[in-house]
């Protein structure tokens, strides 16, 4: 019989021997997932080189590369129902596609749409749709766009590999090295379903995701599990993305669809870092948490006790210090990635209070379901470089008339604003998406676009016109003049008082006291009369009554976009509510106002 009292192993030091060599297995799997991720940026940097590369001659060549593609879409549709209809095949110069098809607008292919998602082919396009982007419906109800796989592969290209190749330059410019390499933190959701004939169909962004998830075990720090999760009420997101991205300590990189996505999550980290270091420490997700049990289920081995990063992550939040957080909870932090222009001005500066000064900020691609049209060249840009390879382009002059000329991309004046029409990969052609831009200037042979406003999303009571633009200016200068920084804000026409006004609301960062409103409110009047002429005028000789401001409490855009992702919104699509166009948002944006008036 054996001695094990004397050469076996006691309970205590198996115990010991057990966590040791625990220990060590996470470590080098750790150590492994390390390298793995490191190679999946040094591939994609490299992927993303080419890109830049390819961006920059197709630039200097893309007067010539939009009459080919028209040509070729033109060639290769013309045995489609819509290129028999047109006489695709007797057309042979933009000038002829322009006088013998007509512009158009979704509703001109909605009964088509709905035949190819029941499986119909040769319709619209020759390439068959391997996706139906399902758009936001923050003009109406959702609308479903055929994408191709020519089409798709442009998203993930221009919005995958060139985020890391201007990453890649950035530094090596500044640096002499690559960007640093590390998972990051994605804070795009890919909830896709599929219809009855099996095509995927869901927001655009969750498409592209879905495209890539062979990279995501290696490149980030959000399981696959949570990306794809349902959210609403059932799911708390926010936890989800944030949990896995806090016990990561080499995040290198984050990124979203918009910069409200990366701003709502640094809020929520804040406010509950508590119970998030506390899970970080015993490895599990609370039972307060709202997960559905067959996503705990999913996620449990993923759940590892790291009591040393938790205390990491509770002395920096305690931490008595003016830095910035992200920099010290992160400390590898390289570059943030999300659309933080235009309207989304206030986010951008609320998530430098958190990045702090020296992490570049890409504000990566100006795009829409129907067409991925540009990309920010360089960190930092707040104009859009236009793919000419990625679409057949017009654009009609916003300064009004009933001439619809359209003028191509090398007819364009700087300075002077436009509405953008697509001829896409997928079988749209001459296509209205409604969106007004601003050629800021050019990159070779191509545009330089900023994003202006969308032409439904006009104010406009007695013909003064007020874009969006014009308000998020008079917002800047308010918040400039008042002292009054603004978290969000919207705009509301009050037809009902005679003469009509505007009510615009906003959401302080501070309080503000009854008092300081009719001084507020003068100074917003202002900023609008200097931003619109026209509408001071009206205000002055008595067309239009003088605006109000609405005060609201505060989070009150943060319950507005919880609330819609409850109701099943995606949270990659969720925009500014800049105007109070329905019922439903007059009632909830009212409701939160604070109890007094100006």
């Amino acid at each position: 019989m054996r001695n094990e009292g004397r050469t076996g192993i006691g309970g205590r030091d198996a115990d010991k021997i057990q966590k040791i060599i625990s220990k060590g297995i996470a470590d080098i799997t750790a150590r492994i997932g390390e390298l793995r991720s490191d190679q999946k940026t040094r591939m994609l940097a490299a992927k993303g080189r080419k890109t830049v590369r390819e961006l920059d001659r197709n630039s200097r060549a893309a007067v010539i590369l939009q009459h080919k593609l028209l040509a070729e879409l033109l060639e290769e549709n013309k045995d489609t129902e819509f290129g028999r209809k047109y006489h695709f095949a007797d057309i042979h110069t933009a000038e002829e596609f322009k006088e013998k098809v007509p512009l158009s607008f979704y509703e001109d292919y909605a009964p088509a749409i709905s035949r190819m998602m029941k499986g119909e082919q040769g319709i619209l396009s020759a390439r068959q749709p391997v996706y139906f982007a399902m758009t936001s419906g923050s003009v109406g109800v959702p609308k479903y766009i055929p994408v191709s796989r020519e089409e798709l592969e442009k998203y993930n290209k221009y919005s995958v590999e060139m985020a890391f190749g201007v990453a890649d330059e950035y530094y090596r410019n500044t640096t002499g090295k690559g960007v640093p390499a590390g998972p990051g933190l994605n804070a795009v959701e890919a909830r896709v379903k599929e219809t009855n004939t099996g095509v995927m169909q869901g927001a655009i962004s969750g498409g592209v995701l879905k495209s890539v998830r062979s990279l995501v075990p290696f490149l980030l720090s959000t399981p696959w599990e949570v990306i794809s999760a349902e959210g609403g009420k059932e799911t708390d997101m926010k936890y989800l993305k944030a949990r896995f991205a806090l016990a990561e300590a080499n995040l290198s990189f984050m990124d979203s669809v918009f910069i409200t996505g990366l701003v709502d999550l640094m809020d929520y980290i804040l406010e509950h870092y508590e119970l998030l270091c506390r899970d970080i420490c015993f490895g599990k997700i609370s039972e307060e948490v709202k997960v559905p049990a067959r996503i705990r289920e999913m996620l449990a081995p993923q759940l590892k006790p790291d009591r040393r990063r938790a205390n990491e992550l509770m002395r920096e939040f305690k931490a008595d210090t003016d830095m910035p957080i992200i920099p010290r909870i992160w400390p590898r932090m390289s570059w943030i990635g999300g659309i933080g222009t235009g309207g989304f001005f206030s986010y951008s500066k609320r998530m430098r209070k958190y990045a702090g000064k020296s992490i570049p900020f890409n504000n990566l691609c100006y795009a829409a379901s129907e067409s991925f049209m540009a990309v920010a060249r360089h960190m930092g840009d707040e104009s859009y470089v236009l793919l000419p390879e990625s679409g057949f382009y017009e654009f009609i002059p916003a300064r009004g008339g009933d001439d619809e000329r359209t003028y191509n991309i090398d007819e364009l004046e700087v300075g002077e604003d436009y509405e953008i029409v697509i001829t896409n990969l997928s079988g749209l052609y001459r296509y209205r998406i409604r969106d007004v831009i601003r050629v800021t200037g050019y990159y070779n042979e191509t545009p330089l676009v900023r994003f202006i406003y969308r032409k439904n999303q006009l104010v406009s009571i007695a013909g003064e016109k007020t874009n969006e633009e014009s308000l998020r200016w008079t917002v800047e200068e308010f918040s400039r003049e008042s002292g009054v920084e603004v978290v969000d804000y919207s705009v509301y026409e009050d037809t009902a008082t005679a003469p009509g006004r505007y009510v615009i609301l906003i959401e302080p960062v501070r309080a503000v006291r009854k008092g300081e409103i009719p001084g507020l409110r003068q100074h917003m009047e202002n900023a609008l009369m200097r931003a619109n002429p026209a509408y001071g005028e009206m205000v002055m000789n008595g067309t239009l009554s003088p605006l109000k401001l609405v005060i609201l409490q505060q989070q009150t855009y943060l319950l507005y976009r919880d609330m819609m992702i409850a109701k099943g919104a995606s949270a990659n699509q969720l925009k500014p509510v800049r105007l109070i166009d329905t019922p439903f948002k007059e009632q909830f944006f009212f409701a939160l106002r604070e109890n007094y008036d100006e």
